[in-house]
This record gives structure tokens, sequence and C-alpha cells, in this order.
């Protein structure tokens, strides 16, 4: 059994955890855990989905002992899969949870997901599709993963679909040496709100990043489940297609909707602020890539060493 104590708590560290000891088969106690996510009740939400989630595909026991998270994998099969999610649990939690093994089945998955498409808690699909599985490829691990309907955080009923291929290990060079980091364009979209809130954030957008309002694009969504309002700036770097999101947080712990002004504004000017000033590949992106860079023997550079998840991914590879 393995036991670890992480030395920042958060849902990607635990969720990784998860995720390796599946892959390994091999049982897991993350001390503290269930203690950090019973403080956080939005966290608690992803936790018992995940439960449900795992008993469901036949992959083990997730449960809790006081304090701690406790993990009894059994494997997960290649195959189909169909996940119908609650109303908090976001879908691409569940694809990052389930990909290491599905990398190294014998055979094509596909994974039929009804659930929460965008959530502040996690990334959209369109960054698993188009920035994590672009950096994949490279390492020769093929997937996609096609959004199909819009369900935002407290209401689900979004659709997507992910396919996901045995990988062919490729070792490769620094996937993160980025010499040039340019914004190519905005995109916000908005499900059952009030447009002019949406002009306002292209108009902020446009005067804090200093990027042509032409490249800032509002689309609305018509066919969401839910209301929501995602914000998604494309950066090139270096041939890399890099996605920064801001999904809204506009639901209460209880799920209730509520806008709350002073959170909006700090989330909007925390998005203007990553977007504008990015030169690198962001942590959170090169922490979820960590354990199939180390699975290939790929190049790390010392500064991802020191990231928590480093340590996280040793325990296992």
């Amino acid at each position: 059994m393995k036991i670890i104590e992480l030395d920042t708590y958060n849902w990607r560290y635990i969720r990784l955890a998860l995720s390796l000891s599946l892959l390994k088969r091999e049982n897991l106690v993350i001390k503290r855990g269930f203690k950090f996510l019973e403080k956080n009740y939005d966290l608690l939400h992803l936790f018992n989905g995940f439960k449900k989630i795992v008993f469901d595909a036949g992959a083990g026991i997730i449960s809790s002992s006081e304090e701690d998270i406790i993990f009894n994998p059994e494997g997960l099969s290649d195959g189909s899969y169909n996940f119908d999610c609650d109303e908090y649990l976001p879908i691409s939690e569940i694809e990052l949870f389930l990909m290491p093994s599905l990398f190294h089945s014998n055979y094509r998955s596909v994974i039929n997901y009804r659930g929460v498409t965008h959530s502040h808690l996690s990334y959209p699909t369109t960054v698993i599709k188009t920035t994590l599985f672009d950096l994949l490829e490279r390492l020769g691990c093929y997937g996609s993963f096609n959004l199909k309907r819009f369900g935002f955080y407290g209401s689900g009923g979004g659709i997507a679909e992910s396919r996901i291929y045995p990988a062919e290990p490729k070792r490769c060079g620094d996937l993160f040496a980025f010499n040039e980091c340019r914004i190519e364009g905005v995109k916000i979209f908005m499900a059952k709100m009030n447009m002019d809130m949406a002009k306002s954030e292209k108009e902020f957008i446009v005067k804090n990043i200093g990027i042509d309002e032409n490249c800032v694009q509002i689309m609305e969504i018509v066919d969401a489940d839910g209301f929501g309002n995602s914000i998604q700036a494309y950066i090139m770097c270096n041939g890399v297609n890099v996605i920064l999101s801001k999904d809204m947080d506009i639901y209460n712990s209880a799920g209730d909707f509520i806008f709350d002004e002073s959170k909006y504004y700090s989330a909007l000017s925390g998005f203007v602020q990553d977007a504008g000033s990015i030169k690198k590949i962001p942590q959170c992106y090169a922490e979820e890539m960590l354990p199939y860079m180390l699975m290939t023997d790929s190049a790390i550079n010392d500064e991802i060493k020191n990231y928590p998840a480093y340590s996280i991914c040793r325990e296992f590879l």
C-alpha cells in the first residue's frame, strides 16, 4: 500500500495520486486528504462524484476514513463507457483521471459523457482537446475530446465524447522550451445571461491586454444547459496552441445561482493578467503532462522537478 502525505493540498494533486494509483493498481492512502476536502464544499462534490464513477466502471473503491482518502483500485479495462455525471462534476476531471490507464490499454476506448463541460473547478474540454492532447501527441499518446453540448456547473447536461488510443511511447526533448508566446485571439462564451456583460468583458480585455478588438469574439451559446460565462485566450507558443480559460464562479456552495461582483472582477482581472503576461507553459498544464513525460523518459527541466506534482509522480513511476 502506498501512503502519501501531500506538502500542498489541492484537488489536482489528489486526483493525480488517485489516477496513478489506478494505473499501477496499487492501494493508496492520502493522509489528511479527506480532512482537506471537508473544508472545501465544492471539492467534496468532486470526491463523491469520483467515488460513483470508479464504482460504476468497476475500477475499484474510493472511500474515506476519518481524515484520510483510501483507494483500492482494481484496474480499468479498455472499452466503451457511458458516464452520466451530476451537475457539480466536471467531466474534464474524469477524463484526466482515466487517461493514464486508458493510454496503457491494449485497444481503443470510447467514453460518452453527460455532465458539466464548463466549470470554475476544472478545464473546459477544449483545453484538453487542443492544448494537452497536442502536447501528448509528441509523446506518442493520441486522443480526442469533442464537445457536443455546453453544460455549465450547477446544471450539468453537457455532452462530450472522448476517444483514447493505446500509447506508442516516444521520448521527447523539452516540451516547454518556448521562445515566443503571442495572443492570437480571445473568445467570450455567454449562455442565458445578459449580453451586455459580455460586451463589458470585451472592453476590459481589449483595454488591459492590448489586443485588437477584432480579435475578441463574443459567442452566445443557445444550446446549453444552465447559465454560464466562459472566457478563453488562444496563445501560440512555438507551434503549441495554449488555451488559457476562466469560467466565472456564479453559483454559491449550495448550488444556487448568485452573482458576486467582487469575486467576478477579481477572476476577470486574474485572467487578463495571466493571458497578458504568459511567457511559459502554465504550471498546472506542465503538471498534467508530468506522468507521461516520466513514462516516456522525456526531458524534464529543473524548475518542473520542483513542482509538487513531480514528487507525487515519483512515488509511482
